[in-house]
């Protein structure tokens, strides 16, 4: 039974191949736009810094001193213009801030920008100008081009982790295709060879690995199949002749201590015969080699002719049988294999009286219904199951200390998947229920 493990959204290697390639293109954009800020605001600088020289040079090409003639500053721009001559200094014109006369340092560049220029008149002397102008158009400028850089570019981060994780998902289909393909290899069937991808990449490499390791699997599951049911054969027969052997000597002559070793021996020797048959059909399941007739069989005369055989079993535990048959005049022909049905059968009742309690009733009720015919056996179990899941699968036990190997249910289910019937079994402490449906 094939378990699909659920992992967590992200965890999964496409989350992190989106997270992965959102920080690259995070980082990436940081870099650039840390760089493009520097370049453009040193460009914002450049322009203010020209524009500072041009409108100060125009101001003094119009400045003379005799006649004196001074321009008009525009809105919004100020300037001093200073005359020296003669170690004399006079102030021309200032229509300076008053922020700015006080203040000429540096903690004033984040308001205002200023150049100083200087020309010699033809009467001589130096005309000085110190040009200002507010900075507020530079600033928002280069604040607008903050907000764009470093808030627009991280929210890019979003678009690109799905971005990532969209064409991870496309990058690793192939890989998909192999688990797929992968979770539908059991050695109960043939093992079909994964398709080689056309292009030579780590896929390939990967699918021709995973190939050679299914070879080798095959190679050894044929190898323990055969060993199996070699084995079994060899054994059948000398168990056979053993059984026979011990069942003649066993009469009413034999001394008193002796006949207990007898009775003793034949147990074990069947105990044994009944481990070599699972062994045999458990090989034959697995190499599906075994046999399939198909006849009309009345599911409760066979239910009963297995309880009879089981009858004396059931006496050395105090067990009871109950059969219920609903309805009681309802029609429980069916189709299938009336030897592997015995099989199927004689597994769950050996199992519901080895697991059940003593003195316990064993409830077997057979349902017709809509042309559906189903059959649920169910037992107080003396052992608590605690996962029940495990119970079908090969080698698994209740009684870990109890005699045979597990397989019961394993055969059961494969045999009944076989016959085409539909088998199910479930755990409601005390209760053991199995059903097979038709």
């Amino acid at each position: 039974m094939k378990t699909h493990v659920a992992y967590p959204f992200y965890s999964s290697l496409r989350f992190r191949f989106g997270l992965i390639f959102g920080f690259v293109f995070l980082c990436f954009l940081l870099v650039t736009g840390i760089t493009l800020y520097s370049n453009v605001k040193s460009q914002f600088e450049k322009s203010f810094d020209a524009r500072l020289q041009t409108q100060g040079n125009a101001i003094l090409r119009e400045t003379d001193i005799n006649p004196l003639t001074i321009p008009l500053p525009a809105q919004g721009e100020y300037f001093r213009l200073i005359y020296q001559a003669n170690n004399k200094q006079d102030t021309l014109f200032n229509n300076l801030p008053v922020s700015v006369q006080k203040s000429e340092n540096a903690a004033s560049l984040l308001l205002w920008r200023w150049k100083e220029l200087t020309t010699k008149p033809e009467t001589g002397g130096i005309i000085r100008i110190l040009y200002v102008l507010p900075a507020t158009e530079l600033i928002r400028d280069i604040n607008r081009l903050k907000i764009i850089l470093f808030l627009y570019f991280p929210l890019s981060f979003l678009p690109a982790f799905f971005i990532g994780y969209f064409l991870s998902g496309f990058l690793l289909r192939p890989i998909e295709n192999i688990v797929k393909k992968a979770d539908d290899i059991s050695l109960q069937n043939q093992i079909i060879l994964l398709e080689e991808p056309s292009v030579k990449d780590e896929l390939h490499k990967l699918t021709g690995s995973l190939n050679k390791m299914l070879t080798r699997i095959q190679k050894q599951a044929q190898e323990q199949n055969a060993f199996f049911a070699s084995a079994s054969h060899e054994l059948r027969t000398p168990l056979s002749v053993m059984l026979t052997e011990l069942q003649i000597l066993q009469n009413d002559r034999l001394p008193s201590e002796v006949k207990p070793v007898i009775e003793n021996q034949i147990t074990e020797v069947q105990r044994l015969n009944k481990v070599v048959n699972d062994f045999l059909l458990m090989s034959q399941l697995r190499s599906g080699v075994l046999v399939f007739n198909k006849t009309v069989v009345n599911l409760p005369e066979v239910a009963i002719e297995i309880l009879e055989r089981l009858a004396a079993k059931a006496q050395l535990k105090q067990q009871t049988f109950k059969i219920v048959l609903t309805p009681e005049n309802g029609e429980f022909d069916i189709c299938t294999d009336r030897s592997h049905l015995k099989t199927i059968l004689l597994n769950l009742l050996e199992n519901a009286l080895k697991h059940g309690r003593p003195e316990s009733v064993i409830r077997i009720e057979i349902k017709e219904a809509l042309g559906f015919v189903s059959l649920q056996i169910q037992n107080p179990s003396i052992f608590e199951i605690d996962d029940i899941i495990l119970l079908s699968n090969e080698f698994s036990k209740q009684d870990s200390y109890g005699d045979g190997f597990g397989l019961g249910l394993w055969i059961v289910s494969r045999l009944a998947e076989m016959i085409g019937a539909k088998f199910s079994f479930s755990y409601d402490k005390p209760d053991f229920r199995a059903e097979l449906s038709f």
